[in-house]
């Protein structure tokens, strides 16, 4: 059954066995996936990758209301994010966009207008945990990272020390009334220890672990080719940057491992400091591109803890209320200023041109799903009587994938 008006992608059996897209996908690494990606962007083949990292994202979200009831309202604006997509995003995605922007004054110039639309244009941003050269941290390093945050959750005596430099190396400081030798840990605390927060740390330990375990020993001292990163949506960017920045309302994982970097760079077991670097990628221009964009994007930059690849554990989608307190004369003003200004119209001209090769060996439900998203129907992508569900194809069995609580 996978009818996404009954918002079921998959089956969601616990006996069932991973499906062969799920197995493939297993098989692949992290840097493999990215650097496919990455070749067929350059190539502005958008088809291939949108249905590769649909078919990751879309199952965590089979009991959700997020995403449009129409898989082609969905692939559509997928195809729109990618045909009016700076250089900045591709940059991001082939893993270079950190080191050019310290020396590439092309994408300087064109990160200045992204960043100047920014303080009027809802946006999907990034943080890439780099050094001040762009470069990420070592295999190594990255294992190094995992083993504190094991200590910092562990509560053993031997670790206090630690954790409380760790607890104080950014604002807020810990409560004057808190110790670490009763346990207080400032990222895992809530009202209390929390369970929850320990939870995803551990997940993202076993998530580094497994990148790590596909990665050469000889190759350990080498920089990472995929910084790991953290996505975001914003009405106003700037603003949530430096709300990030002074930590409020912040993706804790990713504070502790800022802070931990600090704290292996000021012991001396990191010569450089990475932290994390934000830069905006993406520029929005419908609001229904809100919730698609941060689940497609976060998907595209492999940014989940379970991965290895990123920092993120709180679902994409689920806080993007403010696109639609946006008037729509404003986001006409935006839509405009895409057309005019991005390759929008010429890439999806391109993404037309390949769509009979690229419609070659689907089935009928994913073909239609296709000529759908790219036809010239509703372009609002409310046109209920096609594409309206998810051919088993594209997406894989729901094994294991539920979609998280608030965390």
């Amino acid at each position: 059954m996978v009818t996404t008006r009954a918002r079921k992608y998959g089956t969601d059996s616990p006996s069932q066995s991973p499906s062969p897209s799920q197995a493939q996908a297993q098989a692949q690494t992290l840097s493999s996936r990215r650097s496919r990606w990455a070749h067929l962007l350059h190539a502005r083949h958008f088809q291939p990758v949108i249905a590769d990292v649909l078919s990751h994202e879309l199952p965590k979200y089979t009991r959700s209301t997020v995403l449009p009831a129409s898989l082609a309202a969905v692939v559509r604006e997928c195809v729109l994010i990618l045909a009016s997509a700076p250089s900045v995003l591709l940059a991001a995605v082939d893993g270079t966009l950190p080191r050019r922007m310290v020396t590439d004054a092309t994408l300087q110039h064109e990160y200045a207008v992204v960043r100047e639309r920014a303080l009027v244009q809802p946006s999907i941003y990034v943080h890439l945990l780099v050094d001040e050269h762009g470069v990420a941290p070592t295999a190594t390093q990255y294992g190094a990272i995992r083993e504190t945050v094991l200590q910092y959750v562990g509560a053993g005596s031997e670790h206090h020390e630690l954790a409380w430099s760790i607890d104080n190396g950014s604002p807020p400081p810990p409560p004057a009334t808190a110790t670490a030798a009763s346990g207080y840990r400032k990222y895992l605390w809530t009202a209390h220890r929390s369970p929850q927060h320990v939870a995803t740390l551990l997940r993202f330990c076993a998530g580094v672990e497994q990148r790590l375990a596909r990665i050469a020993p000889a190759d350990g001292a080498l920089p990472l080719r995929y910084a790991p990163g953290e996505c975001g949506y914003s009405v106003n960017a700037h603003v949530r940057l430096g709300q990030h920045r002074a930590r409020q309302s912040s993706n804790y994982v990713m504070n502790l491992v800022e802070d931990i970097c600090a704290y292996l760079h000021q012991v001396g077991r990191f010569a450089a400091l990475y932290t994390m670097q934000p830069f905006i990628v993406s520029l929005l221009f419908r609001p229904q591109q809100a919730a698609i964009a941060e689940i497609f994007i976060s998907g595209l930059m492999q940014v989940w803890v379970d991965g290895g690849g990123g920092l993120n554990a709180y679902p994409a989608g689920r806080s993007v209320a403010s696109a639609w307190r946006v008037d729509g004369e404003r986001w006409a003003e935006h839509e405009a200023w895409v057309w005019e200004n991005t390759g929008v119209e010429r890439n999806l001209r391109v993404q037309r041109e390949r769509l009979e090769g690229d419609v070659i060996g689907l089935e009928g439900v994913a073909e239609e799903v296709w000529r759908e998203a790219l036809g010239s129907g509703d372009e609002d992508g409310d046109d209920s009587r096609d594409g309206d569900y998810v051919p088993e194809k594209l997406v894989p069995s729901l094994e294991g994938l539920e979609l998280e609580e608030e965390i």
